[in-house]
């Protein structure tokens, strides 16, 4: 049978259900978030540049292999505009549920677009957050 991919009904639930997973090292329901296109792309905090499913769900599995990733966002600006949206955050990561100090700091950029199935993850940026770096973000345009 046949299992459809959940409707997501606004950016905010693509993005609430990309930490779930991360937190619950969900490959596959992380995968499901994704718009089905080709063009699907994702930079990972150590660099690498992704392209299309393959290399998304190769990259995601290297992430997620060691340990859980539980983002708490710590400022988050986002802007949209005719089935688009983009949301500039910086997030706490924490390695255990339970884990106060966070263990490092990451900028992330999503770009997400509105098709037939609702809202889905075009794109994703994200790049460790350094002393230098470390900065809230201030404008709805804020792209890293």
């Amino acid at each position: 049978m046949l299992k459809l991919a959940r409707l997501f009904h606004n950016a905010d639930e693509v993005v609430d259900a990309l930490r779930e997973c991360l937190k619950n090292q969900d490959v596959k329901g992380a995968l499901a978030i994704w718009l089905d296109d080709d063009s699907i792309t994702c930079v990972l905090p150590e660099g690498q540049r992704l392209s299309g499913h393959e290399e998304i769900r190769a990259g995601l599995e290297r992430l997620l292999a060691k340990q859980a990733l539980f983002l708490e966002p710590i400022a988050c600006i986002n802007h949209s505009v005719l089935g688009a949206a983009i949301y500039d955050s910086t997030e706490a990561v924490h390695l255990r549920a339970d884990q106060i100090e966070a263990e490092f700091f990451l900028n992330i950029t999503l770009v997400l677009l509105q098709d037939s199935q609702g809202w889905r993850l075009a794109h994703l940026h994200a790049s460790h957050s350094t002393d230098d770096t470390f900065d809230a973000p201030s404008t709805p345009h804020g792209l890293h």
